[in-house]
């Protein structure tokens, strides 16, 4: 390892992390630049890692990206990852505001997946316009990107994915072969999604929704911010087969949320940004 803390390299290392990372003058558990979780239960298994990228790391600045999670009930999950952007005053803040606001609300409402995915993107956007306070027709303060799913087992033993955004975090199948699949479209959409939130009008706030999606009990589905994203799509032959075993590994058990953080600090010379990865899985013995 590198003074600046980086793990694998995968491609042409990053010049950067060769410097030490300096001490934060004030720093607090939420807003930690390292932050992993995960667990299973008879239904899911989930393995989260949120790292602050070395731009932010070496200019002392937080990490603002976030992850959360919900348990709606037996065979229903419901997961969020955020990224609170750069220019934005309090970006971090808004992310993690908002990917709580998307799993709270799913924690109270059902119904059919894809329009409780918009729903939650909703209730996200009105927490933030309440929490900051509008300039000229905006809030630009707690500005974020925001990804929801609600994954639901099907009782033949496969599952499946629903899926709403507002701007570029992303999620991709894993399938057979650890081969990527995106299931948004390729960066930031078509230009019909706003490209973060909040959003103030006119109108409602428009989303990019993804269609639930077919998962195989052996197949992985899993959340990124574009810290991940950018380098999956343009390493395929280096960074792109490092995750799959990297997530072929969190759903196999066989590594710990600590393990998975250290090797999402890879090095990739240009790879900078905030980087969050969230995996799910079926356990093995259901």
């Amino acid at each position: 390892m590198t003074a600046g803390w980086a793990g694998p390299v995968w491609g042409r290392p990053s010049v950067a992390r060769s410097a030490a990372v300096p001490l934060r003058t004030a720093v607090s558990a939420a807003g930690a630049a390292y932050r992993a979780e995960g667990g299973s239960s008879p239904y899911f298994g989930v393995m989260a890692a949120s790292v602050a990228g070395v731009s932010h790391r070496l200019a002392g600045r937080r990490n603002e990206d976030t992850f959360a999670w919900h348990a709606l009930s037996e065979g229903r999950l419901a997961l969020a990852v955020a990224d609170g952007v750069s220019s934005a005053g309090r970006g971090g803040e808004g992310a993690e505001m908002a990917a709580a606001a998307a799993t709270h609300w799913l924690a109270r409402h059902e119904g059919e997946a894809g329009e409780l995915c918009q729903g939650a993107l909703r209730a996200a956007n009105e927490r933030l316009l309440m929490a900051c306070p509008l300039q000229n027709g905006v809030a630009p303060e707690l500005c974020t990107t925001l990804v929801v799913a609600v994954v639901v087992r099907a009782p033949g033993g496969g599952w499946a994915a629903s899926l709403a955004r507002v701007g570029d975090s992303t999620a991709f199948a894993l399938r057979a072969g650890r081969r990527w699949e995106e299931l948004f479209t390729c960066g930031a959409g078509d230009g019909t999604a706003t490209e973060a939130i909040p959003w103030a009008g006119p109108g409602d706030i428009a989303v990019e929704v993804v269609a639930p999606v077919l998962m195989a009990s052996e197949e992985s589905l899993v959340l990124m911010t574009d810290g991940v994203a950018n380098p999956l799509r343009d390493g395929p032959s280096t960074v792109a087969p490092g995750l799959g075993e990297l997530a072929g590994e969190a759903a196999a058990g066989a590594l710990s949320p600590a393990e998975l953080l250290l090797r999402l600090d890879f090095s990739r010379r240009g790879s900078h940004d905030d980087r969050t990865l969230v995996v799910v899985w079926l356990p093995a013995a259901v």
